[in-house]
């Protein structure tokens, strides 16, 4: 009783929640306010703009979990990542899963991503969105996001990209799936610093704000923090690389339902 009393708090607290809610995928982008759109080299792109993945200059695998959002294990979510690049484009393939044994999400994602011009990425996904709740049934559906990334000069980067672009529905009801389009700059001000920011639009709420900052050191440790507006939420995180390895770690406090810890691992596995 105290678990579906808690589970009922959290979802009358978040604004816009519904069915596949945007989650912030893998521990880097976490830690830097979910700015992820304009940042180029990770594979959790894909689930903000597709166009990113042909940034991904090695064969790498990504693990993320997060094991009690805002000290509820009902409310864990997960997710694995696979990038290929060739010599046709970059390949990607993804599968999240968010909830527990009553209720339960899980999204599966197939990525393209290739460079036109020097400068110029695009890219998309074909994602399955499959939904189990007990006593009521299972329901799916298939939708299409697309992306695009530029380099507008040698320190500032563009990107845009729009999520369930089919403005997809899913179960008998046809419930209408998120819609989010998403646009924001990385800026590199000197060797090792990273400044992102951008602005998302969820076609039934307000806009949000995310702010990201990252700083290297010695090409090994990665400090970061960043926010985010509606919800508000700080967050701040480390990144540590060993050998073909990425160990990131998120922490993100939300100003009413409290904190969320991630961790992410990323294994280089060297060219195509």
């Amino acid at each position: 009783m105290k678990t579906c009393v808690v589970l009922l708090m959290v979802l009358q607290t978040m604004p816009a929640f519904a069915a596949f809610e945007r989650i912030a995928y893998g521990a880097r982008g976490a830690a830097m306010g979910g700015s992820l759109v304009a940042l180029g080299g990770n594979a959790w792109s894909a689930f903000v703009n597709p166009a990113a993945l042909r940034t991904v200059e090695e064969r790498t695998v990504s693990l993320c979990y997060a094991p009690r959002p805002f000290d509820m294990k009902e409310l864990s979510f997960g997710a694995a990542a696979y990038v290929e690049p060739t010599s046709l484009g970059t390949f990607g393939l993804a599968a999240t899963r968010f909830g527990f044994d009553l209720y339960n999400e899980t999204r599966a994602a197939l990525s393209f991503a290739e460079e036109f011009t020097s400068g110029f990425w695009a890219g998309v996904n074909v994602n399955y969105y499959g939904l189990t709740i007990r006593n009521y049934g299972s329901a799916s559906a298939i939708g299409f996001d697309v992306g695009v990334l530029v380099d507008v000069s040698d320190l500032v980067r563009w990107g845009f990209g729009a999520l369930n672009l089919s403005a997809s529905t899913i179960g008998a009801a046809h419930e209408k799936l998120p819609q989010h389009f998403t646009t924001g700059v990385a800026y590199m001000p000197f060797h090792g610093a990273l400044v992102t920011a951008s602005v998302m639009k969820d076609v039934r709420y307000p806009v949000e704000l995310h702010v990201g900052i990252e700083y290297t050191m010695l090409e090994i440790l990665a400090v970061r923090a960043g926010t985010t507006s509606d919800p508000n939420t700080l967050n701040a995180g480390l990144g540590v690389r060993v050998g073909f390895a990425d160990f990131d770690y998120a922490f993100s406090s939300h100003t009413e339902l409290g904190v969320t810890h991630q961790v992410s691992v990323s294994l280089r596995l060297g060219m195509f």
